[in-house]
């Protein structure tokens, strides 16, 4: 399956979204629901669906060795991240469940 962006270029290219939701709590005590967007600082980038078909078939580990040569040649990625709060509370009243899987 393929998100709305398509297949990444590369993993360097592509933003990364937690999972699950995490509870951090303040030295006030005050606990929040927390999660975690990494946004590539590279840009976001597709990779044509037919090369992505070859690539498969031909070396599967190019996401890997894209990575590894990027760093090797001293091309370091980076992401920026961002964490979405939210109150405790506020969650018995947000659109979803946020503290199940598949709805996030």
């Amino acid at each position: 399956m393929h998100g709305d962006r398509g297949i990444p270029a590369t993993y360097r290219h592509m933003n990364g979204y937690g999972s699950h939701t995490y509870k951090w709590v303040n030295e006030e005590g005050e606990a929040f629901w927390v999660k975690y967007h990494f946004v590539s600082d590279q840009g976001v980038k597709g990779m044509d669906v037919n090369v992505a078909d070859e690539l498969a078939g031909t070396n599967p580990d190019y996401h890997t060795e894209d990575l590894f040569n990027a760093i090797d040649k001293g091309d370091y990625p980076s992401w920026t991240l961002y964490v979405q709060i939210i109150p405790y509370e506020d969650y018995k009243t947000y659109k979803w469940d946020i503290l199940m899987l598949p709805k996030q």
